[in-house]
């Protein structure tokens, strides 16, 4: 069993998909933003390896952080996409209309489909000490 050095296998694609929002309609609660944060993710995605959910830098800012495999996020036209469908379907209708969202992808693992070697991921537990 080999696998050439690359621990991600031969067609693995990991992506870190950064979603912000910037609150200029309603307050929403943070339970709120994580309970719907991880429905829309999956539902936008399929699945999805992680989230974190968290508040921006300055007054009104949310920030969603997801990674997730098999999403072509080197694909300009999907990620214009899924920008448009993030401020109509998850910002506009959570926080209104006046509200913001913004969206930035990019590849942690696996073929960009330029002719260079896929970038590689390894991934560890984090590790608590007292």
């Amino acid at each position: 069993m080999s696998y050439a050095g690359n621990p991600n296998g031969q067609n693995q694609l990991w992506s870190r998909w950064t979603f912000t929002i910037r609150e200029l309609g309603r307050l929403v609660l943070r339970q709120d933003v994580e309970y719907n944060a991880a429905r829309y993710v999956r539902k936008l995605f399929g699945t999805a390896g992680a989230i974190c959910v968290r508040r921006g830098k300055g007054h009104g800012r949310w920030v969603i952080e997801a990674t997730v495999e098999g999403v072509a996020a080197h694909d300009p036209m999907l990620v214009d996409h899924v920008r448009l469908a993030f401020q109509r379907d998850f910002v506009a209708k959570g926080w209104g209309p006046m509200s913001v969202g913004t969206v930035e992808a990019r590849v942690l693992a696996g073929s960009l489909q330029n002719g260079k070697p896929a970038e590689q991921l390894v991934s560890i537990p984090h590790i608590r000490l007292a």
